[in-house]
């Protein structure tokens, strides 16, 4: 089973048969830490838990449904409506080693990006690394859309001299101008999937879709003053954990009017 960083699945696993007094380990095979060194020659850390077996199921057999029948709810395909907004999101770094940011803009800076309460957008992860990094969005689920090949050395060279011109919106590259391929399309454990994690591709645009961004405003678990206010500003982030905390982390805010400056959207 291959699983990016914070991306969860649900497993039962059947310890009945295994002999009393067996340690069972879960181990990582073949998968070296991104730090220290360079991406994928960190030392492989190999030992993630062990089970301990040292009791009987309690009240007798397991009465759980097998796995095999059960029947999970089905999640209908999110279809992208014409002029549905589109925001981009740029994996910036300007020298290996050196921060990586959303839009070359660090974390502490205000939110730029004001989203329409209960709005549908697609998000663009315009990721001209060599490196995959798992996007974690809070609040919202959402769905994969696809992925596109980009010319990544064209384009970040083009960031760049954005970045150094002023940073001007009429100057910022046009991402249809530099895609090397045809979408590509979810992976197999993305399809028809609510995900609030994903894999934003080296050398690639990864497109994913936000059905409703409506936060929970009344009073929750009857909890006086529990509900969202408006406007509400959450995040979004890498998960690998030295990414997060080097500023590869935005801010963003749902308030009732939508976007009124900031981010790189159309």
């Amino acid at each position: 089973m291959f699983s990016l960083t914070a991306e969860r699945y649900d497993l039962i696993i059947d310890f009945s048969q295994v002999p009393m007094g067996t340690n069972v380990r879960l181990t990582n095979y073949h998968a070296p830490v991104h730090y220290p060194g360079m991406p994928g020659e960190g030392p492989e850390i190999r030992e993630i838990m062990e089970f301990r077996v040292t009791k009987p199921l309690s009240g007798g057999a397991d009465r759980t449904r097998p796995p095999k029948e059960l029947r999970l709810p089905k999640v209908a395909s999110v279809k992208p409506k014409p002029h549905t907004r589109r925001r981009q999101w740029v994996v910036y770094q300007h020298k290996l080693f050196r921060s990586m940011t959303f839009n070359a803009v660090p974390f502490m800076e205000p939110s730029q990006d004001f989203i329409k309460e209960g709005s549908t957008e697609i998000w663009e992860y315009i990721n001209p690394n060599h490196d995959a990094h798992p996007m974690h969005v809070h609040l919202v689920n959402f769905q994969v859309l696809e992925r596109q090949p980009i010319d990544a050395a064209a384009y970040n060279a083009d960031y760049e001299k954005w970045i150094d011109g002023g940073r001007k919106p009429k100057d910022l590259p046009v991402l249809e101008n530099y895609f090397t391929g045809p979408p590509i399309p979810p992976d197999p454990d993305e399809v028809r999937s609510s995900k609030d994690t994903f894999k934003s591709c080296p050398e690639t645009v990864t497109r994913i879709i936000i059905q409703e961004f409506t936060p929970p405003t009344a009073t929750i678990a009857s909890i006086p003053g529990s509900g969202t206010e408006l406007p509400a500003t959450y995040i979004h982030h890498c998960h690998i954990l030295e990414h997060e905390d080097d500023d590869l982390m935005r801010p963003w805010t749902i308030d009732g009017h939508g976007d009124h400056g900031g981010g790189h959207g159309h």
